[in-house]
């Protein structure tokens, strides 16, 4: 199977916590002790115990006050993504194998006179609505392999779900869509999608609420260590229940 995307010159370390808002020690055989970027700041990375093994690249430029950015962790023999900057990625290079003779657009501005808004992408397929897609990491899975979102609460997350339903709503005079909320898990441990409500019952309540009017939809994807290069694959569609906890 081809990966879907590969991360190059990824290095291993060790964990040894926190070193402030988005940065962590790492402990590397070959560099010492280092900091890095973290670009996941959910209570996943939060809980991981000094020692776990993670996978982090050099990263050089101005400005800058760290030297890598973490990549992954592996996490009881599961390899887990922790790069927020993934998932949109890997979203797009899915909808292409999945939309196909659709036009996959990035960033889409929505102007109209009940609302401005940026959707991760719009796609246009004939005979069809345009799909507004707001793309999901999710990292977190518990002991049922149940992958949990979100693991940190996020008004965020729960503003987009409003935006969504109502540019699903707009009226007849309007341009119409489709909303879509479309989960990545990243992590091949993840049989199914549910909110975290225990971490954000308002994003769970609206989640639920709105099930008949956006579409949820999740992939999930694997990855493989290979050499100084993780391989990120496709394992296909897993089912989103919105209602559950």
């Amino acid at each position: 199977m081809e990966s879907l995307i590969k991360v190059a010159n990824v290095k291993r370390g060790c964990f040894r916590g926190f070193a402030g808002m988005f940065k962590a020690t790492l402990e590397s055989k070959t560099e010492g002790f280092i900091t890095c970027h973290v670009h996941d700041t959910g209570s996943l990375i939060r809980n991981i115990r000094s020692g776990t093994p993670v996978y982090y690249v050099n990263s050089r430029g101005l400005g800058r006050v760290t030297s890598c950015d973490i990549i992954a962790a592996r996490l009881n023999d599961t390899l887990v993504l922790l790069d927020s900057r993934l998932p949109n990625e890997i979203f797009y290079r899915i909808a292409r194998l999945v939309y196909v003779d659709s036009e996959i657009i990035r960033e889409f501005y929505i102007k109209s006179p009940a609302l401005r808004y940026k959707v991760d992408f719009m796609i246009l397929k004939p005979n069809i609505e345009p799909i507004l897609v707001e793309v999901k990491g999710v990292n977190y899975v518990d002991n049922r392999g149940i992958a949990l979102f979100p693991n940190a609460k996020s008004a965020r997350a729960s503003r987009q779900l409003d935006d969504l339903r109502r540019l699903s709503l707009m009226s007849s005079s309007e341009p119409r869509f489709k909303a879509m909320i479309v989960f990545i898990v990243l992590r091949g441990d993840g049989r199914e999608v549910r909110p975290y409500a225990s971490i954000d019952r308002v994003f769970a309540s609206k989640l639920c609420a709105y099930k008949d009017i956006v579409e949820y939809k999740a992939y999930r994807v694997r990855s493989e260590l290979k050499g100084s290069t993780i391989h990120i694959y496709y394992d296909g569609e897993i089912s989103v229940k919105p209602c559950d906890t």
